[in-house]
This record gives C-alpha cells, structure tokens and sequence, in this order.
C-alpha cells in the first residue's frame, strides 16, 4: 500500500447525477471523483460522527481539568 498522502485542498462542484470532489495532496497530487448525492450524505454523516466524538472527549478533558486536586 503507498505512504498516506496529508489532503491540503479539496473543491466540491455539483454536476449532473451527483458531486465531483477534487482532492489535492500535499505534493501537488489531484485526485477527482464523482460521488452520488447519497454517498455525499454519507460521508457528511460520518465526518459529523468522527467531530462529535472528539467535541465529547474535549468536554471530558476539560470536565477534569474543573476538578478540585487534592492538596
């Protein structure tokens, strides 16, 4: 498997039948896809998933940091 690129850019445009999303990468490397409208939703609910649990492990962390330390 190649080495995990790091995404620098990505453009949404919608054409007919659904999304083209281009991805640039942190060498200059573009990658075009086409996504259904249902694809785009899903990947828009997995990407509210991924920040809402990280939006609850900052609230756990600073839950603690509101607590008493003993002396």
């Amino acid at each position: 498997m190649a080495a995990m690129k790091v995404l620098t850019r990505i453009l949404t445009d919608e054409v007919p039948g659904g999304f083209r999303i281009t991805m640039e990468t942190d060498d200059g490397q573009m990658i075009q896809v086409f996504a259904t409208e249902n694809q785009v939703s899903d990947l828009a609910d997995e990407l509210d998933e991924l920040l809402d649990d990280d939006e609850a492990e900052l609230t756990e962390e600073q839950e603690h940091v509101g607590e008493e330390q003993p002396s």
